[in-house]
C-alpha cells in the first residue's frame, strides 16, 4: 500500500506522509495498492531537507528582525 500524490506522480509509503499530505507539495494524496515509487526515500529526503532549511532561515529572520527592532526602539 502507499499514498498517490497525482502533482508530484509520486506513490510515498504511509511513515512518509504527514496526515496523508503529500511531503513534497503539501497536497493530499490518494491509497493506493501500488508500491512507493523507487524515489520515494530519495525525494523524501530532499523534502525533509528543504522543509529544515526552511524553518532555520525563519527562525533566523525573526530573531534578527526582533533584534533590530530593539535596536532601533533603543
Amino acid at each position: 500500500m502507499s499514498y498517490y500524490c497525482s502533482d508530484c506522480v509520486v506513490n510515498w509509503w504511509p511513515y512518509q506522509t504527514d496526515h496523508g499530505h503529500c511531503p513534497m507539495c503539501g497536497g493530499g494524496t490518494v491509497r493506493s495498492q501500488e508500491p512507493a515509487s523507487d524515489d520515494a526515500d530519495t525525494l523524501h529526503r530532499i523534502a525533509r531537507a528543504e522543509a529544515a532549511k526552511r524553518d532555520a532561515y525563519a527562525r533566523f529572520e525573526l530573531y534578527y528582525g526582533e533584534r533590530e527592532q530593539d535596536r532601533r526602539a533603543a
